[in-house]
Order: C-alpha cells, then structure tokens, then sequence
C-alpha cells in the first residue's frame, strides 16, 4: 500500500494476507547513515513491528494474540473488504477503550 492507503504494484492480499502497511517509497537508513526511499513488503512489515511495539508500550501485559486482534479490529477495510490497511491510531483507542 502507499501513504494514502492505495494498492501498490507489489500489494498482497488474499485469503491468508490479514492486514496491509504502508510499504510505498519509506526514507529508510542504509550503512554508513545515508537515507533512501525503498518500497516493498519489507518496508511495510516493519510498520505492523512499530505499531505492536507502541500498544506493548502501553499495556505490556498484552499478549500476542492480544496486540494481533487489536490490529486487525484497528485496520481500515477497503470499501470492497478485500484490503484491511493498518491504522495505528484506532487500534490505540480500542486498547484505551478497552481499559
């Protein structure tokens, strides 16, 4: 997916692909500190990695399958349902609301 949650040349989905990230063109470090843009399902993942990361912070009693589920209730359905793209901040607030 892009940054505006467009599908990409290189966007998975499917009946075993649960969630979509923004993998299009992220500045990414390389060695030696210089900055590039790369696009692909290896600069989406690390965007679920961040997200489950930050409800850890949150609420480190969470378990997997917790933060998963939070994920996925979070994520923005395309209006065909096939695409659910991650949304961090709505996967924050079912955790705060579910306090």
């Amino acid at each position: 997916m892009n940054w505006a949650g467009r599908e990409t040349d290189f966007t998975s989905y499917g009946d075993t692909v649960l969630l979509q990230a923004d993998g299009d063109s992220v500045e990414s470090y390389v060695p030696g500190g210089s900055r590039l843009k790369k696009s692909g399902t290896s600069m989406a993942s690390p965007n679920v990695a961040n997200l489950a990361a930050k409800l850890i912070a949150l609420d480190p009693s969470l378990t997997p399958v917790q933060v998963i589920e939070l994920i996925k209730k979070g994520a923005t359905a395309s209006s065909d349902g096939r695409l659910h793209l991650i949304d961090a901040k709505a996967s924050v607030d079912l955790l705060k609301g579910s306090k």
